[in-house]
């Protein structure tokens, strides 16, 4: 199956959070992806990212990068839209946010149950730092490249399916 990729820049950090819900919603209505990779160096922009994408689902977490416990599960709430209409993301019911900053390999993965996340029919894992996991295999994965861009709020994305 041949990889497609796209570039987009950001020109802050609201957009980039909008660019989440953009994504989250194409995801909401379809089955695909499963798993969305976020690489790119520290402050490049993958927890702002998660956190548009938590918004969209109607999750606003206290802290938004699960760095010190590593995996946070959330269940995703019922949205309305404009008109009032309120928006079923039953497709979506759980999302699975893993900081592998401090991982390794696939060992450390099944140490924090991402096999029964991976299992979840009705679930996303996003994973920040996937790149730090050796041997790890992911279920129908989105990977979005984040870099810095010229002007100091600037991020381009580049996302990439298979």
């Amino acid at each position: 199956m041949k990889k497609e990729s796209i570039k987009i820049i950001s020109s802050s950090a609201l957009m980039t959070q909008k660019m989440a819900q953009e994504i989250a919603d194409q995801i909401a209505k379809s089955s695909l992806p499963r798993t969305i990779l976020l690489q790119g160096d520290l402050g490049a922009g993958k927890t702002t990212f998660s956190k548009g994408f938590l918004k969209y689902f109607g999750i606003k977490p206290s802290a938004a990068s699960p760095t010190f416990v590593i995996m946070k599960r959330y269940t995703t709430r019922l949205r309305q839209g404009s008109g009032g209409q309120v928006k079923n993301k039953a497709k979506v019911q759980n999302i699975y946010h893993i900081d592998a900053y401090r991982l390794k390999s696939k060992e450390d993965l099944a140490l924090i149950g991402f096999a029964d996340a991976q299992k979840d029919t009705h679930g996303i894992t996003i994973i920040e730092w996937p790149e730090k996991i050796t041997g790890a295999r992911f279920v129908r994965p989105l990977s979005i490249r984040f870099a810095y861009g010229e002007k100091e709020s600037e991020r381009i994305l580049e996302i990439c399916s298979s």
